[in-house]
């Protein structure tokens, strides 16, 4: 009786030499691609360290007089740029009601009483038209030359009343420390080509290296075929 032959191939148990070198550099190669992808990350987590925007710095020095209402005007201009950049992080920021509210509020405070009566009518205003002129208040705040910061103003106003004007809130505090404070270390500050040394490493690096670990993966399996006689006749 003829013997069959077995062509189930198992990853786990090679049953032949070839399968065994070719699966040991396939490890190699996923050992190598782990270790730097995982491993730098391991290794951000291990030298991080919470550090807080200058922004936010400068709020924390000034939040006590604005709970006390002892803050004088150039209190308030820090307090409102405080808030403006945390409204410019993002939609999510921009929905908030209690920051929109104390960013219009302090802005108010600041103003003169001409000024005050223009900050209502505007800020009623771009809730439908956000073109309405609102450079008194970049002025107030000193943004005149940061176009970023003044893009935002009309997103952050809303319509106020006396009876719910607010320069603070407790409900900023968690806010401002997901928003102000970042996970630091040598590895994201260092500047390298114009980028943040982790991400050229996570998007070059990395990419340059899988491709190098394909290209040499190809050559060892030529090599493995020529050994082991697998090549076709015709190559």
């Amino acid at each position: 009786m003829d013997e069959s032959k077995s062509y189930n191939v198992n990853f786990f148990k090679p049953s032949t030499p070839f399968l065994k070198e070719n699966i040991r550099a396939i490890v190699i190669g996923l050992v190598i691609w782990g270790v730097a992808t995982y491993g730098f990350q391991i290794l951000l987590r291990i030298m991080e360290t919470p550090t807080p925007e200058a922004s936010y710095v400068s709020y924390q020095q000034v939040a006590p007089k604005l709970t006390q209402g002892s803050a004088t005007t150039d209190d308030l201009v820090v307090a409102a740029n405080t808030y403006l950049h945390l409204l410019g992080k993002g939609a999510a920021t921009l929905k908030n009601e209690a920051l929109r509210n104390a960013f219009t509020s302090t802005v108010y405070a600041l103003l003169s009483d001409a000024e005050k009566k223009t900050l209502l009518t505007v800020a009623g205003q771009v809730a439908s038209d956000k073109s309405a002129n609102v450079d008194f208040i970049n002025t107030a705040l000193g943004i005149t030359d940061n176009k970023a910061m003044m893009a935002v103003v009309p997103y952050a106003l809303t319509t106020i009343t006396p009876d719910k004007m607010a320069v603070t809130d407790a409900s900023l505090a968690p806010l401002m420390e997901k928003y102000f404070i970042h996970n630091q270390s040598v590895l994201t500050d260092t500047i390298v080509f114009g980028f943040p040394f982790h991400y050229l490493y996570t998007a070059l690096f990395l990419l340059v290296l899988f491709v190098l670990i394909c290209l040499i993966y190809c050559q060892v399996i030529d090599r493995l075929m020529k050994k082991y006689g697998m090549e076709s006749s015709y190559e």
